[in-house]
């Protein structure tokens, strides 16, 4: 089922690890599935190229594509009520790592089929 966004809604930014997991799956892979099964509208995830968090230390790809616990960013977007009422999960899942909410206004939405 598809829901095109309008007006005003809301955004989580989730900063964490490629090397985070959840059991034995990739801590990302689990954000896109549980908030798929929540309904959420909208949920893409970035693989960075290079970053650093509250520890300091430098993660960057090495020579030949190899990585070393590169940033992961989920990006998650819907309604301010839908974006609260998974706040629980994203707490639930993510012990290490940067959540920060957002509001914002949809200006425009191309369908892209």
């Amino acid at each position: 089922m598809s829901r095109l966004l309008s007006g005003r809604v809301r955004t989580l930014q989730i900063f964490i690890s490629e090397d985070d997991h959840w059991g034995n799956e990739p801590l990302h892979q689990v954000l896109v599935q549980k908030l798929r099964l929540a309904g959420i509208a909208g949920v893409t995830v970035f693989r960075g190229t290079a970053g650093f968090g509250s520890q300091r230390k430098i993660h960057e790809a090495g020579r030949l594509g190899a990585s070393a616990d590169l940033p992961v960013f989920v990006m998650v977007i819907d309604t301010p009520e839908r974006i609260d009422a998974v706040l629980p999960i994203i707490d639930e899942l993510v012990s290490d790592g940067l959540v920060i909410r957002s509001d914002g206004e949809v200006v425009k939405h191309a369908d892209s089929r």
